[in-house]
């Protein structure tokens, strides 16, 4: 079975807003409702076989078309790209947005689609401020660094056997610096902070110095 891609495109942009984000697993709740994955929303809402006990459909708003649209300028760049390097993943990503219709097998790359979109051009965004806001970034001489921290990026890293951690991307004083915590605060955010200088080495995209430090003590009061 396959459905029409343009509407399941669309679909999952409503899923995205409905969910707040990208949600992966289903959540069942035996007191509260059933949280279904961005994949499952789409899916139940085209299918015109059975669906869950309860389930409201999704329902597309001018909210969705909005930021389909952008989602849709951002995607033209791989119509240039699609014969370079993509990995894997991005080609198959770009494979099924252009697509006419898609087997209900492929969902899950479009029901993805807005987090993909969406995180590249956080990307985007990062890369732009790195080059021009901080091209002046130097290393600190001190041991010691206090000051306001703004928040550039956070990573949640996953390892095998590990416990996952967060890394994080900030100025201090326009000097680039980066920690890892095992809790993630929140990007665009200012902060008071205090840390310990632990190393230096070079921003991966632009190659300016970057600062790494430990022992960071964040005041969670926004400046």
């Amino acid at each position: 079975m396959d459905f029409d891609t343009d509407t399941l495109i669309t679909l999952s942009f409503a899923a995205y807003r409905v969910n707040n984000g990208y949600v992966k697993q289903t959540n069942r709740f035996s007191d509260t409702k059933t949280v279904y994955n961005n994949k499952e929303l789409i899916a139940y809402t085209v299918s015109d076989n059975w669906k869950p006990e309860g389930f409201v459909p999704l329902t597309v708003t001018e909210e969705d078309v909005a930021a389909r649209a952008v989602a849709d300028k951002h995607m033209r760049r791989y119509t240039l790209l699609a014969l370079g390097n993509l990995s894997t993943f991005d080609n198959d990503v770009f494979s099924a947005y252009s697509s006419e219709r898609l087997p209900i097998s492929r969902l899950g790359l479009i029901a993805y689609l807005p987090e993909f979109v969406n995180r590249e051009l956080k990307e985007k965004s990062y890369t732009m401020r790195i080059k021009t806001e901080f091209a002046e970034s130097k290393h600190f001489t001190s041991k010691e660094i206090k000051g306001n921290i703004e928040i550039l990026k956070v990573i949640r890293v996953t390892k095998d056997f590990e416990e996952p951690f967060y890394m994080h991307f900030g100025a201090i004083d326009g000097n680039l610096v980066c920690f890892a915590r095992k809790e993630g605060f929140a990007e665009g955010k200012v902060y008071v902070i205090s840390a310990k200088v632990k190393g230096t080495e070079k921003e991966r995209e632009s190659g300016l110095p970057m600062t790494r430090i430990n022992y960071v003590k964040l005041r969670k009061t926004e400046v």
